[in-house]
């Protein structure tokens, strides 16, 4: 079977396979596909790696990739934004999320920047923090445990979701990561935009986790996307597979928006 090679964002590893799933059964093309941090990802193809289509949770690294590589099309595809993850403990449910940031005695796990974009998003929202509370957003700079996302961070097992494992095996106390994880396992996509958009300290929740969501003047947006890299007709179709309605909706299912 004709094959072409994917470079994605961690995060979008579960649309992925479920867009790869569809698009094997349409066209009998498989995709092979690799997840990781986008920023680590960026440096592979450009040390010679093969890669049709990239797909990088901030223009950043396809702008840095254009240096040396030759991109054909690229589009954004999908946006996502930051929340807070803690356990559904007493401790965590009637505090807001800033009284909960700033506590030092809470250990908070991020991921790392520079490496994957989510970190670099990290830092963005503690810059715009520090602002409105001088002193505070630096201080979570130091703070923050950098779990994942780095060449070195391998504590969490393939296939688990970061924010619940590192919680419930008790690495930190509680997480920034992408919003959508929580969405994608817990609010049907009807109820996604209302959720996501939130002023209130507590998003949404389940039996084991809080999703603490940001004020909307801190809201730091990230966003997706994916780039043509080689122009064979299986790389074109599918880049042109996830441009359709279809795929779309599969990306909102997974906990995404789409602008």
């Amino acid at each position: 079977m004709e094959s072409i090679t994917v470079f994605s964002a961690g995060s979008f590893r579960y649309a992925l396979q479920e867009l790869s799933d569809i698009f094997r059964q349409i066209h009998h093309i498989e995709i092979k596909a690799f997840c990781g941090p986008a920023g680590i990802l960026r440096q592979q193809i450009e040390q010679g790696k093969r890669c049709d289509i990239f797909i990088s949770a901030n223009p950043e690294n396809v702008l840095q990739l254009a240096d040396s590589k030759k991109i054909y099309q690229k589009l954004t595809i999908a946006f996502n934004q930051l929340a807070l993850t803690t356990l559904n403990l007493e401790h965590f449910r009637h505090k807001s999320i800033f009284e909960l940031l700033f506590d030092r005695s809470l250990r908070l796990a991020t991921s790392t920047p520079s490496c994957d974009p989510c970190g670099d998003y990290t830092w963005l929202l503690f810059d715009k923090i520090e602002q409105c509370f001088p002193g505070e957003g630096e201080a979570l700079k130091r703070r923050a445990l950098k779990l994942v996302g780095g060449n070195s961070s391998n504590i969490v097992p393939k296939g688990k979701i970061v924010s619940h494992y590192l919680l419930l095996n008790s690495y930190a106390d509680m997480m920034l990561g992408y919003a959508h994880y929580q969405l994608r396992s817990e609010v049907k996509p009807s109820r996604y935009d209302a959720s996501i958009n939130t002023n209130s300290s507590i998003g949404l929740n389940n039996q084991a986790f809080l999703t603490h969501m940001f004020p909307i003047e801190f809201e730091v947006k990230a966003e997706y996307v994916m780039a043509l890299l080689n122009n064979v007709e299986s790389a074109v179709k599918f880049f042109e597979f996830l441009c359709s309605n279809k795929a779309k909706d599969i990306i909102k299912n997974h906990g995404f928006l789409l602008e």
